[in-house]
């Protein structure tokens, strides 16, 4: 077994070598992961020596902070330490499927499996900050941008003729998105005819004003009061719940504000608003904002009024007889 530890040794100072040119990838593909906002870890899935497991962006990522790679080590790592490597290649092509034999792509980095439980690899997207040393963990130095993916990893021999033992084992393996201490929230305006245009409407949470942008907008995770007001709408008022990294999505239904008509007058009178004939008696009726033209008639004598109606607000209107006695 010393003899052994002693070949074995050489992949670990490969590690600090320049990263290699595009290279031939061969190999099966198990899985495909997308990394994007909202989405869930992946199953816990089995990776045997030489599957490929593909990793590729979703267009609305913008909580995504990084990803993790959890493997749960079988015996055989510890029986055959510095046997086996995690690789990683960027910028693959073509973009990873099960039907594709082979892939091009540059050497990304490769880890040397030296035993243990678990072994997790963290892949920082856009920056590294915040990453940190954690035990059994490794972090990549340099953060990975758009142009790094689609991704694959796979978990592979360093040496020829390793024993069939070693060259059965079988890796469980999670992949994982690390999301910001963020939540989206998506608000959707609508009316009883369907989306509003995105014009006047204002906004605030937490009793707050904030920036209306139809795309959605971030903010921290947890309970937060919605209120949005649009001119001759009563206002929307909600509570949502945000959870890290995921998207929230809110249909804000906004009604009109309505405005009230209550018409009395004597019995037997007719009365027309802006032409149409109506019943008067007390009772309250809807009549949309603007100005609106009411005559009523009784018997030979008629009269008409011109008014003007403002949104949210109710009216009464009423035609007095009277007779009126001056002394010569």
């Amino acid at each position: 077994m010393n003899g052994k530890m002693s070949v074995f040794l050489l992949p670990f100072f490969l590690l600090f070598l320049p990263p290699a040119g595009a290279e031939v990838i061969h190999g099966g593909i198990v899985a495909v992961t997308s990394l994007g906002n909202g989405g869930p870890p992946s199953s816990p899935m089995p990776l045997r020596l030489e599957d490929l497991w593909g990793l590729r962006l979703e267009e609305d990522r913008d909580l995504l902070r990084g990803v993790e790679i959890q493997i749960d080590l079988p015996e055989e790592a510890d029986l055959y330490r510095g046997t086996y490597a995690v690789f990683a290649w960027a910028g693959v092509a073509p973009p990873p499927a099960r039907d594709i034999p082979s892939y091009q792509g540059s050497q990304l980095f490769f880890k040397v499996v030296d035993g243990g439980k678990k072994l997790f690899l963290q892949l920082p997207f856009g920056s590294s900050a915040g990453f940190g040393p954690i035990p059994d963990t490794y972090v990549h130095k340099k953060a990975l941008g758009e142009a790094d993916f689609p991704l694959l990893f796979a978990v592979m021999p360093i040496m020829k003729g390793i024993p069939d033992r070693a060259s059965g084992a079988v890796f469980s393996t999670q992949v994982r998105p690390i999301f910001k201490n963020l939540g989206k929230l998506v608000v959707v305006p609508v009316d009883e005819t369907g989306p509003l245009p995105e014009d006047d409407f204002r906004l605030f949470i937490d009793d707050k004003p904030h920036p209306f942008d139809r795309r959605g907008f971030n903010i921290e995770p947890g309970m937060h009061r919605l209120r949005m007001e649009k001119d001759g709408y009563a206002p929307f008022v909600s509570t949502v719940g945000l959870d890290r990294g995921r998207v929230s999505r809110v249909e804000a239904f906004f009604r009109k504000n309505a405005s009230f008509l209550r018409i009395n007058a004597p019995t037997g009178s007719r009365v027309f608003l802006d032409g149409r004939s109506v019943e008067p008696g007390g009772k309250d009726m809807t009549v949309e904002p603007g100005e609106h033209t009411l005559s009523m008639k009784i018997g030979d004598y008629q009269t008409n009024k011109k008014f003007l109606v403002e949104p949210g607000k109710s009216y009464g209107i009423s035609l007095f007889l009277d007779i009126l006695i001056n002394e010569d």
